[in-house]
């Protein structure tokens, strides 16, 4: 019998593998819309449209990545060649995107947009193996959500290390010319990476499966498995909600810092603040995971992200000291998304065997990626009409009318989502007794089978 223990040197290497791909992911989260308004020079209705168009890119190809990392068989496993081989093409994909080309006009939107597309697949080829790798090292819950801890805290870390590091590479580099700084912040972050996610190939390995290829259930075998299982679109109803509507709130708050209380100079501090007390709440959100459930852990973070946008909003934020506080509060709560969210998707992936006795596992991240990514999709386009809206001007002193809709864009939002999602989850099946049970039978029908 294979044992479903995972050791600390596997959690550790898995875990690290996050920095990596969040180095990517928050840098275009956090730095993109900016990097396009007010250093490239676009309007922010042509750069949500770039953003939204390259997120929904991403998520039209997570799916085929899926399903064509899942049907992969090599030496080195299904997932971990794409991590291998991918992870330098990202990395120069991503120097790239952060690079202001000399053109204008429609030249410079299609050369943007084009760039957007070549990261975003670049990027899709690593992630969805990546993700993927959790449900093939263990199908323990308990397991999982230790490992999946340990990839959250790497996740965090490499958010943190870009939004405290990000403004002061480019900054300290670029002496005083952005343009210039935001090309080796993409250096810096593509070569960190491309080490970083060596270690994950080496240290971790994927259990065995036995079973060939052609065993592996047809493409509409396994979206009739996804479409009957409803813990699995409990899970993706609540991070759709969730990830379309935070982004007004993390896109806009370089623009809120900038422009509405005049603190460009500690951007660094700022974010690194936000990203850091979402660092440091992983642990306890883990712990009470494993006490009182994921469900319920779930919506008691969904409860303190009520309260923290709702005084965002109301309370009238004059200093650097008051927003560092309030961001510290709202990111206790986001601690929680993280490892909450990717704990309890795989033990979706149960569910949907023991439902349907058809079991996926890439191709359902697959679709789960491409429900947040689309969610970003369309809410950073509605960002740039947003915006545009308010009567926003980059690198221009904004009037109270935009400043003021620039605060209610970011926090109402944000506070829809969170009690959609929270009102969701509370409909969760899947607690620890209850997959337990999903496995014992699993495994009594294939001895049955065998």
């Amino acid at each position: 019998m294979i044992s479903n223990s995972v050791s600390n040197k596997v959690r550790a290497a898995y875990g690290i593998g996050d920095y990596a791909i969040c180095l990517y992911w928050s840098g275009v989260g956090l730095y993109l819309l900016y990097f396009y308004t007010d250093v490239v020079g676009i309007t922010p209705l042509l750069a949500g449209w770039i953003y939204a168009l390259g997120i929904a890119w991403d998520a039209v190809t997570d799916p085929f990545m899926g399903y064509l990392a899942e049907r992969t068989r090599t030496k080195m496993g299904s997932y971990r060649p794409y991590i291998f081989y991918g992870s330098i093409p990202l990395a120069l994909s991503f120097i790239l995107l952060f690079w202001v080309p000399p053109f204008e006009g429609a030249v410079l939107f299609i050369f943007l947009l084009t760039v957007n597309l070549v990261h975003r697949t670049c990027f899709t080829i690593v992630s969805v193996p990546y993700s993927s790798l959790t449900a093939r090292i263990t199908d323990d819950s308990d397991e999982r959500t230790k490992l999946t801890t340990a990839r959250m805290i790497g996740a965090s870390f490499g958010t943190l290390s870009v939004s405290a590091l990000g403004f002061p590479i480019v900054l300290w580099f670029g002496g005083g010319d952005e343009a210039i700084g935001f090309i080796f912040f993409g250096m810096v972050c593509g070569l960190a990476a491309i080490l970083v996610l060596s270690i994950t190939v080496r240290f971790v390995q994927e259990r065995e499966f036995n079973f060939s290829p052609s065993l592996i259930p047809s493409f509409s075998k396994v979206s009739k498995s996804v479409a009957k299982n409803y813990p699995f679109w409990i899970v993706f109803g609540s991070i759709l909600i969730l990830g379309s509507t935070s982004i007004m709130f993390n896109n806009n708050l370089i623009y809120f810092v900038k422009y509405s209380l005049d603190l460009h100079e500690y951007q660094g501090l700022i974010l690194g603040v936000s990203s850091g007390a979402a660092l440091l709440a992983i642990p306890f959100w883990a712990y009470a995971a494993l006490k009182i459930g994921k469900r319920n852990s779930w919506m008691a973070a969904m409860a303190l992200l009520l309260v923290g946008f709702l005084v965002f909003y109301f309370y009238p934020i004059s200093s650097l000291n008051e927003l560092l506080i309030l961001l510290g509060f709202i990111g206790i709560g986001n601690g929680a998304t993280g490892v909450l969210f990717w704990s309890m998707l795989p033990d979706t992936i149960e569910y949907g065997e023991w439902k349907t006795g058809v079991r996926t596992e890439s191709s359902l991240y697959g679709f789960m990626t491409f429900a947040q990514k689309g969610a970003i999709a369309f809410a950073a386009l509605l960002l740039g009409m947003a915006l545009t809206q308010i009567g926003f001007e980059p690198n221009q002193i904004q009037t109270e009318e935009t400043l003021s809709g620039l605060k209610f864009i970011m926090t109402w939002i944000p506070l829809t989502g969170i009690f959609i999602s929270f009102i969701l989850v509370s409909f969760y099946p899947i607690d620890r007794s209850f997959h337990q049970q999903l496995i014992q039978e699993i495994n009594l029908r294939k001895l049955d089978n065998a």
